[in-house]
């Protein structure tokens, strides 16, 4: 009897194991929305809604539901719609660096992490993700600026003596000068559609000629980047205007060069790693390279009602092995943890991963973003669209023309 009463402890135990998973799923039944800035282009939304978020669910039979909004606007509409009703139907926040301030401080949105997650994380960006002391974002990721080159260009450069991965902005005014020369044809592109890019490609010029801040037009630094991009123009694709990101140029091969995001050095280089290569930002007159950095993090929405799922979640996306996939296969971007360095092979997204964290640490001068600053962002990219419009046309960047520009920027300052 006794043996026969374990033997049906035991079967039951069995049971129990076998079909625990579904009562564990059952149990839970809870579903976390998750609001991103981040994943804005399509491929990325479809990477991260089928390949991470599942894993998460079957783990702890959690559901999610991720929104993507592609700008500070649409986030604000979302954050404020719910500050007013004052029912949050947000748990996790993915915010840009830039925003961060006034979703603490305007819409009250996210709470402050009592324990900060696992792991050692860059600090880049924490004058805006810790406020009054208090932590509310963990970084996620960081992106900067590269050089991009189809190798029939290089030729040309070693013509000149130059080296790729050593090289000044006025040596890349020559090298696209020296193609224009040999072939007849402009072969860099300076992708500057309206209210896209060309803002930042810019600053990258304008950080490497010492300007501690950017935006900015009429300082030294300032006349002396927008100098040599006007000693570029003949070498300069005149579409550019037309043009928001240089890919399909660099793939056509109707351009050769470029100085663009990282992400989008990746689409070029990792699609056709014969084909190109991918080299640092040029160095400026002060000594080192610059670039415009950008950055996001991750919050827990102080009105959200299922905050152990949205804490549970953050844990789970911050974890090394689902950061790297996410920053791998969505940027490539560079990882917020210093723990993923590790990881990092020699495919061409981990070295473009790599290639982004040694300009992030290394001797670069760097700024960020600065859309609270301003009442109105696209007002700020339109004075830089016109500037490059006006340098493909011939006009004369001279002192007076950067003061006016300069006049009109500081009128559209937040007071």
């Amino acid at each position: 009897m006794v043996k026969s009463r374990r033997t049906i402890f035991v079967v039951c135990l069995i049971l129990i194991s076998l079909v625990s998973p579904f009562f564990v799923m059952a149990q839970k039944g809870e579903k976390i929305k998750i609001v991103s800035q981040m994943f804005y282009d399509p491929a990325q939304q479809q990477y991260v809604k089928e390949q991470i978020l599942p894993k998460f669910t079957a783990e702890t039979g959690i559901e999610v539901e991720l929104q993507v909004v592609a700008n500070a606007s649409e986030l604000y509409k979302v954050l404020q719609a719910q500050q007013q009703t004052g029912k949050w139907s947000t748990d996790v926040l993915i915010a840009h660096d830039s925003v961060a301030v006034p979703v603490v401080q305007e819409y009250h949105a996210v709470q402050p992490y009592t324990k900060m997650p696992a792991g050692t994380y860059i600090t880049q960006f924490d004058d805006n993700f810790v406020q009054g002391g208090k932590r509310y974002f963990v970084p996620l990721q960081a992106d900067v600026y590269l050089t991009i080159v189809n190798k029939k260009a290089l030729p040309y450069l070693q013509k000149l003596g130059y080296d790729v991965n050593n090289l000044t902005w006025e040596q890349l005014a020559e090298w696209v000068l020296q193609i224009k020369k040999d072939t007849g044809m402009p072969k860099y592109v300076f992708p500057a559609l309206a209210g896209k890019f060309a803002t930042y490609e810019f600053n990258a010029v304008q950080l490497a000629y010492g300007d501690k801040y950017v935006p900015s037009f009429n300082t030294p630094a300032s006349q002396a980047a927008f100098k040599v991009i006007q000693s570029m123009k003949d070498g300069i694709l005149p579409s550019s205007p037309t043009i928001d990101f240089p890919t399909a140029s660099l793939a056509t091969e109707e351009a050769w060069i470029t100085v663009f995001h990282q992400a989008y050095a990746n689409t070029s280089f990792s699609q056709a790693p014969d084909k190109f290569i991918v080299a640092p930002v040029p160095i400026g007159g002060s000594g080192k390279r610059g670039t415009i950095i950008g950055g996001h993090g991750i919050g827990i929405v102080a009105g959200s009602t299922h905050k152990a799922a949205a804490d549970k979640f953050v844990n789970f996306f911050l974890r090394d092995d689902i950061l790297y996939a996410v920053m791998k296969n969505t940027g490539p971007w560079i990882p917020s943890k210093a723990e993923i360095i590790s990881k990092l092979t020699n495919d061409p997204s981990d070295q473009i991963m790599k290639m982004g964290l040694a300009t992030l640490t290394g001797p670069t001068l760097i700024d960020r973003v600065r859309v609270s600053e301003y009442q109105d962002w696209g007002q700020v990219k339109a004075l830089y669209e016109k500037v490059i419009a006006d340098i493909l046309a011939g006009k004369d960047i001279n002192k007076q023309y950067l003061d006016q520009k300069q006049k009109e920027l500081v009128g559209l300052k937040v007071e």
